[in-house]
């Protein structure tokens, strides 16, 4: 199931948008995971590839304790992708909405040379409607900004609302999604899009607050790396360069063999100017 997802995703997104991690090189690790995972369920019910020289069975215990291990590997190497997949829909989403927006532009520019675009006013009636009487009813409690539905569900939600480019909608829905749910494994990535709706409307001070708590609130998560990406580049867009520096001097520290390390670090570090 995940590598359908995965694969489906990606061959539209890399195709798409500039600078993604190529679709080749995550349905190679999607393989290797679920090879990975084929040894495991060989070597727990017995089974053994063609051709594969017999050994001697491990201990039930060693073999119980390997398959954990190894199972707890392949769970956060699937977390990862899909954090990447996340990303990758996203960067599309900003691809297409910068697209729709460049055509129309286009479009009607176009019409403005042909002449075929008039100025028009909105049709306004005779008399101005009178004023409405104040509701004087007692409000009444602002319905949550969530739909029903499990910690996944509503994970969701909040972040098609910042693929749609509902932004102020999705900073709302995201904290109230922390709230409820900040000890799920889904609240350091729920914070990441909190800080990245920020981002997007050019709010860099809250961006970086809110990528840093992310950072301090959820170092583990697989968001850990482009949380200090992040808030390298909203320092730099808001003048703190020297600081912006230091963070990816970190980042690179600590997750040197990331996406982010990789591919957008140089670019980063440039903007910055690093030395």
């Amino acid at each position: 199931m995940y590598r359908t997802v995965a694969i489906a995703m990606l061959a539209v997104s890399v195709a798409l948008t500039p600078g993604a991690v190529p679709a080749q090189t995550i349905e190679k690790r999607i393989e290797r995971i679920e090879k990975q995972l084929r040894a495991v369920q060989r070597k727990v019910f017995g089974g053994q590839d063609d051709g594969e020289a017999a050994v001697a069975p491990a201990p039930a215990g060693d073999r119980m304790a390997d398959l954990e291990v190894r199972l707890q590997g392949i769970e956060n190497q699937i977390r990862t992708l899909n954090g990447q997949v996340e990303e990758l829909r996203f960067q599309l989403e900003e691809a297409n909405r910068r697209l729709e927006k460049f055509q129309a532009d286009a479009e009607f520019r176009f019409g403005q040379l042909e002449g075929g675009t008039k100025a028009t006013t909105p049709a306004t009636s005779a008399q101005a409607p009178a004023p409405a009487a104040p509701d004087t009813r007692t409000a009444k409690a602002e319905p949550s900004p969530l739909p029903a539905g499990s910690a996944m569900e509503q994970y969701n939600f909040a972040y098609n609302l910042l693929a749609k480019g509902e932004y102020a909608r999705a900073e709302t829905a995201f904290r109230e999604f922390l709230a409820k749910h900040g000890d799920s494994e889904l609240a350091g990535n729920a914070q990441y899009w909190l800080g990245q709706s920020f981002f997007v409307r050019g709010q860099y001070q809250e961006a970086a607050k809110e990528f840093l708590t992310g950072y301090q609130n959820y170092p583990d998560s697989p968001k850990a790396p482009a949380y200090l990406l992040k808030i390298g580049i909203t320092l730099t867009r808001i003048g703190q360069t020297a600081d912006a520096c230091d963070v990816f001097q970190e980042l690179a520290a600590r997750h040197p063999d990331s996406p982010e390390a990789r591919e957008r670090l140089g670019p980063a570090r440039k903007e910055a100017g690093c030395s």
